[in-house]
């Protein structure tokens, strides 16, 4: 019995330091990090950038030209980008809301 105890004293203990060494490796990474470069490419991933407002930029900025011709592509573009809004890509908070719906939908099933 008092070797059992010391034997789960011993992995406790084990597992402590293995916890403790992993936070300080991470926490010295995390120190040396530029988080203005980490930061652009984690937003990139949860926010992606779409094509559609960059049109719709461009076309507003070719109304706004005093040329008139320029009007015409311009209103182009911009109707164009709203009809690519549907096709925006994903954002990782887009993909857990499906996830989290098609897991409900598994869940309903009744085998």
């Amino acid at each position: 019995m008092r070797t059992r105890s010391l034997q789960e004293k011993k992995m406790v203990n084990s597992t402590v330091e293995s916890i403790t060494r992993i936070v300080d490796a991470k926490s010295e990474v995390a120190s040396k990090l530029n988080t203005e470069h980490v930061s652009r490419h984690v937003d990139g991933l949860t926010k992606p950038k779409s094509p559609s407002s960059t049109m719709k930029k461009a076309g507003i900025a070719l109304i706004a030209a005093p040329d008139p011709i320029t009007g015409v592509a311009g209103v182009a573009l911009v109707a164009t980008s709203f009809a690519m809004r549907k096709n925006e890509p994903a954002s990782l908070e887009n993909l857990a809301h499906e996830t989290r719906k098609i897991l409900r939908d598994l869940q309903s099933l009744s085998l």
